[in-house]
This record gives C-alpha cells, sequence and structure tokens, in this order.
C-alpha cells in the first residue's frame, strides 16, 4: 500500500508542478470559480438528496427556519414562531420576500410546497418524515399553521424546507426552472458541465456580493488540482484527494482550511441480499475493514474514526455503541459461523463473492479498493463497480446494490433516525436503502418523536443507535475533516461542518465595502 501511495504523491507533484507552469488558464472576472466533482441529480428542494444539490440549495432557497452555526433552529423565512399547544405550529413570514421570478412570498406558496412533498404518491424524500402532519393552512396571506396528527417533537426540523412559489410546488418536474428566495438565482444548469448561479439584487438580505457563481462539474481529481493551482478554479471544498493537501499548503496563491467536519462516512449493506441479510455476515465485514489504515493511507490523515452517525461533540452521541475492531480472525471465524467456509484456506478460493458499487471519484475508487484487498484477506472476493454519479445514486435508491459506500452531510436533528432506519422508510419515502426492518427499532423511533421529556429521547436514541450498530446496518467509517481550498484575494468565506456552501453569499474581494 505504501509504494502505491508514493506512486500517487509523486505523480501528484508533477502535475501540480505542470500545472503551476503551463496550463493556466486565466481568470472569469465576472463569476467566481466553485470545483465540483459530479452533476447533482436535481436542484428542486423537494427531491433533492445528494451531497452537491444540498450543499449549493442554500444559495437558491430559504425554509421557514434555519439551523444557526451551532446548530439550533431560528427564523428564515418566518419572523416568528409559536406553539400554541403540542400539536400546532403557528409562523408568521417576512413581508416583502421576492421569489426569483419578482412574485412575492405568501402563505399560499408554503401551503402548497409543504402539501406537495407531504403526499406519499409524489415519491419526495421527506414524505415519511412529514406523516405525521394532518394539515397546513393559510391563516392569512403571511401566517402559516401547521398541525399535527400527534405529538412530533422533532417536526421544527422539517421546517426548514426550501419554498417554491405556488404554481412550481404543485409541478412534479421542475428541470432547470427551480425558484426560489435565496440570494442567488439559477441562470443555467447544463448537466456534466456548470452550475451558473446569478446575484438576486432583491434578496430580502441585501444582494450578495459575487455578481456570479460557477459551479463547474470536473469529475477527474487531477484535473481539478490543475484548475486551482492554475486559477482556473478559486474554490474548492472536499473537492482535493487527501494526498495534494500538504502540496497545495505551499502554493502562495492559495488558503488552505483544515477544520474536524462532521461528514459521515459508511459502508451500506443490502439487507435483502442473500448473503448479507446474514448479520454475521455483515460484523465479518465490519471485522475485516481496517479503518486507521484507510484514514492513514487514502485520506491522509484528514478524518476522525467514527463509531456512530453523529460525532462525539454531538449531544446526542451515544460513546458506547458496539463496535468492530480490525480483526481478521474474528471476520473469519464469523464467516465460517454463517456457513461459508473458506474452500482452501489461504488459498486464491473465495467463500463468496459481492459487488461494491462506488461513484467514479477518485478517491472513493481508491477507498474502494483498498476495502476490497482488505475483504480478500478474509476470503472475501469483492468486484469495485465505478458509475457516474446520477447512475450509482440511482441504483442505490432502487436498492439495486451489495455493498455501497456513501457519506452523510449536515445531520443534525437525531429524528433523522427515522428517514434512515424506519421501515417505513425504503425509499422513495425515505433513505431506508438497505431495506432494514427492526420492529424494536421502528418503536424507538416512534416513542422518540411524541416524548416531550429531553431526557427520555436521549435514551431512546442512544438505543437507537445501539441496535443498529448491533445489527451492523453501516460499517460507520469517519467522520471526514472539511478541506477548503481558496484562492487569495477573496475574504468571507465560512467552512460549515457539513460542507453546505451557505457562506458563498458572503465572499467578497479583499478590500471590497
Amino acid at each position: 500500500m505504501g509504494a502505491r501511495v508514493a506512486r500517487i504523491v509523486s505523480l501528484a507533484v508533477a502535475l501540480l508542478a505542470a500545472g503551476a507552469m503551463g496550463c493556466r488558464t486565466g481568470p472569469e472576472p465576472a463569476a467566481f470559480r466553485v470545483g465540483i466533482e459530479s452533476t447533482p441529480t436535481t436542484l428542486d428542494p423537494r427531491y433533492a438528496a445528494g451531497a452537491h444539490a444540498v450543499r449549493i440549495l442554500p444559495l437558491l432557497f430559504h425554509g421557514l427556519l434555519k439551523a444557526d452555526p451551532s446548530g439550533r433552529l431560528v427564523p428564515d423565512l418566518a419572523v416568528a414562531w409559536e406553539q400554541p399547544d403540542e400539536r400546532t405550529h403557528v409562523l408568521r413570514l417576512r413581508q416583502g420576500v421576492r421569489f426569483h421570478d419578482g412574485s412575492e412570498l405568501t402563505a399560499r406558496d408554503v401551503v402548497a410546497t409543504y402539501r406537495y412533498v407531504a403526499d406519499p404518491a409524489h415519491g419526495c424524500p421527506a414524505a415519511g418524515a412529514l406523516e405525521p402532519l394532518r394539515s397546513v393552512e393559510a391563516a392569512d396571506p403571511y401566517t402559516v399553521v401547521f398541525r399535527l396528527k400527534r405529538v412530533y417533537v422533532s417536526f421544527p426540523s422539517l421546517l426548514t424546507l426550501g419554498i417554491l412559489p405556488q404554481g412550481l410546488a404543485n409541478r412534479k418536474d421542475l428541470g432547470d426552472r427551480v425558484v426560489g428566495t435565496g440570494p442567488y438565482r439559477l441562470a443555467a444548469f447544463r448537466p456534466g458541465e456548470e452550475i451558473v448561479l446569478e446575484a438576486f439584487p432583491e434578496h430580502f438580505e441585501g444582494p450578495p456580493a459575487l455578481e456570479r457563481i460557477r459551479f463547474r462539474i470536473i469529475p477527474n481529481a487531477t484535473t481539478r488540482l490543475l484548475e486551482i493551482r492554475s486559477g482556473g478554479l478559486d474554490l474548492l471544498q472536499n473537492a482535493v484527494p487527501p494526498y495534494s493537501v500538504r502540496f497545495l499548503k505551499r502554493d502562495p496563491n492559495l488558503q488552505v482550511i483544515v477544520s474536524p467536519g462532521t461528514s459521515y462516512q459508511y459502508i451500506g449493506f443490502n439487507c435483502e441480499d442473500p448473503i448479507l441479510k446474514d448479520v454475521r455476515v455483515r460484523r465479518a465485514i465490519a471485522h475485516a475493514v481496517d479503518r486507521q489504515a484507510l484514514i492513514r493511507f487514502a485520506l491522509d490523515g484528514l478524518a476522525r474514526p467514527a463509531t456512530t452517525l453523529f460525532p462525539p461533540e454531538h449531544w446526542a452521541h451515544n460513546p458506547d455503541v458496539p463496535t468492530y475492531p480490525y480483526d481478521p480472525d474474528r471476520a473469519r471465524r464469523l464467516l465460517d459461523e454463517a456457513g461459508y467456509p473458506d474452500p482452501d484456506g489461504p488459498g486464491p478460493a473465495v467463500r463468496f463473492r459481492l459487488s461494491y458499487k462506488t461513484s467514479t471519484d477518485k478517491t472513493a475508487n481508491e477507498v474502494a479498493r483498498v476495502i476490497a484487498e482488505q475483504l480478500g484477506r478474509v476470503g472475501i472476493g469483492v468486484d469495485v463497480r465505478s458509475f457516474e454519479w446520477g447512475t450509482f445514486f440511482s441504483d442505490v435508491k432502487r436498492g439495486d446494490f451489495q455493498l455501497m459506500s456513501l457519506r452523510w452531510i449536515g445531520l443534525r436533528d437525531p429524528d433523522v433516525f427515522h428517514y434512515l432506519f424506519h421501515s417505513a422508510s425504503v425509499p422513495p419515502r425515505g433513505a431506508n436503502r438497505g431495506r432494514y426492518r427492526n420492529p424494536q427499532v421502528d418503536a424507538w423511533i416512534d416513542e422518540s418523536r411524541r416524548t416531550t421529556d429531553p431526557e427520555r429521547r436521549r435514551e431512546l436514541y442512544f438505543r437507537i443507535q445501539e441496535a443498529v450498530a448491533r445489527d451492523c446496518v453501516y460499517v460507520s467509517l469517519w467522520w471526514l475533516d472539511n478541506v477548503v481550498v481558496l484562492r487569495r484575494g477573496y475574504t468571507g468565506f465560512e467552512p460549515l461542518p457539513g460542507g453546505e456552501y451557505t457562506s458563498l453569499a458572503r465572499v467578497r474581494p479583499e478590500g471590497a465595502p
């Protein structure tokens, strides 16, 4: 493994040097350029679930509420939020807020957006979470009333959904015709090429300083490195190979910011697969993966080993969940117990073969191949299959996979357990993509949504995390550090734990008013 990494580093040094000397593309003064790895499947807030979309959406849309940097919910499109009883939420809207099409935001737009998303027939990812919603009504042009079927203490976390105008909120396929109230409006969406945002001069908080933001879709990591070094990009966030960070720090034209992140990387299982439905096989795979080696060699140390979804600083983090330390011998014994003996001991024959699906991202592929090598040491054959992001993500949502690896970003409210692990949240109603079903976990999740006692909720979240870890629904890999590479001459960009691009609305050239 060390020799392979050394070759990668040597190649990177040569390519970066070449980019600095001869591949300068020249600046585009009218646009601030951000490099991203792949095209978001959609920028429609009702359907967006992929990491790239979730990070870009705050520039296009506002919700009724938003999370501040500490994760606390505060008003956004709403100016007041009241709860007259446990099942009713009343929100009063800002007046004079304009959509990108010039129309004024009213309660009717909020009602139309939430009614559409809550209807299971439309297949929106948040439909399952909104099941407790009985009704949403406009009490007057600037007042929205949400009534619940039962107590649901985490309901406010769903009030961050981006709001569409009424005329669009009732249409299923918007394509690139998304219209929000955010600081930027969508000017162009060219899949595989670019996403262009233009400053919205009528934004209720004032127009942003950057007139245009161009998200350049560059799947190849080496090309992204050449572009940031040569002046073709102004920002890369978590889109650089880890091995390149040490070299980027030496570039006098760049500033590199590294901070602990909350993005959670995991290996997911299809729990309906004939082989993987046996928890002993899933646990064996967990014991066969050497996370520390992966972090050290594939990520150059830019991550923290994870044990559950929420990092230690989160109030719902359970420090005592079952863990699966690297133990190949234990993995072999579990596979024997599951009825998959190694046909030739340490020889080349395998116990069985699995398919591991991933995207075409360079680091994701490197990680996948190291994991395949590690699983091979315990007799599991792994075929790594790489797909363009849209195809890969569609397969995962359909359950068309055995092993895959994805990353959750921006996790704040532990009610996300319903979205991820409740048996009612199998896609398209949620993100239980592994088809995990545990009646006891369902019951704990349901209770956590209706109890108002914070200590009882915390206890239930602890139990859920313990059960999910014990059933090995995911192999927890790491919480990835945030790595921001920003061209010098700009100020105001604040990295957020989930990697959202929200603070681009506050970026300005140094010295600008």
